[in-house]
């Protein structure tokens, strides 16, 4: 298991190790995680080559909160997006479009989250970390349809499209169309709700009015 920061700090040791996770996750974006060394992080960061361990047991556990950090960061913009629109109930469309903008992170903090998903696939001490910032993000997710209106959801689905659109977005953004997460989840959060038999809900959130109106549609 990865440890936790070792000591408590005050406020400019605070900023010093903000910046040791910083400088980590655009280390991590420009050179995958191979390139998180305690001297490329300092060099980054522009701190001692000991400052690492001075805040952390090792690099892993530096890299580890980096990944930590800018999940939790993301997760936190995306609940208080959520409670937002639960509280002005702009409409569904509406909704959908707003969730699905904010989905997209920065490039770098982008690259530096999918670079700890694959170096988690080799490195199975990094695992315990990506199960909680995936576990988190399908929170968010599942948040996100509820607060758009469906009353059956699929979170682990909704977040493995997202990634996925991500992925495409960085490595082929001339083929990728800005819609295409916003359709994708209309389709994934309507399918769900078909499958579960609320067809009346996946109804009013096509947009379709009831199962009536529907048949009686030409």
């Amino acid at each position: 298991m990865l440890a936790p920061m070792k000591r408590r700090h005050g406020d400019s040791a605070r900023q010093r190790r903000d910046a040791l996770v910083r400088a980590t996750i655009e280390v991590a974006a420009e050179k995958g995680m191979a390139g998180v060394t305690h001297r490329a992080v300092t060099e980054r960061a522009g701190l001692p080559l000991a400052t690492v361990g001075y805040f952390f047991d090792s690099i892993t556990d530096l890299a580890a909160e980096a990944l930590r950090t800018g999940v939790a960061e993301d997760v936190a913009r995306l609940r208080t997006l959520a409670d937002e629109l639960a509280a002005t109930s702009p409409g569904t469309d509406a909704m959908a479009e707003a969730f699905a903008a904010a989905l997209m992170s920065p490039p770098t903090d982008a690259l530096a989250f999918l670079e700890g998903l694959l170096h988690a696939a080799r490195d199975p001490a990094f695992r315990p970390v990506v199960a909680e910032v995936v576990t988190a993000g399908r929170d968010v997710a599942d948040r996100a349809a509820t607060v758009a209106g469906a009353t059956r959801t699929d979170p682990a689905s909704v977040l493995a499209l997202v990634h996925g659109y991500l992925l495409h977005a960085l490595a082929a953004p001339d083929l990728v169309d800005p819609g295409d997460l916003l359709r994708g989840l209309r389709a994934l959060v309507i399918g769900t709700l078909v499958e579960s038999g609320e067809i009346e809900v996946a109804l009013r959130l096509a947009g379709r009015g009831s199962a009536d109106d529907a048949y009686l549609a030409p």
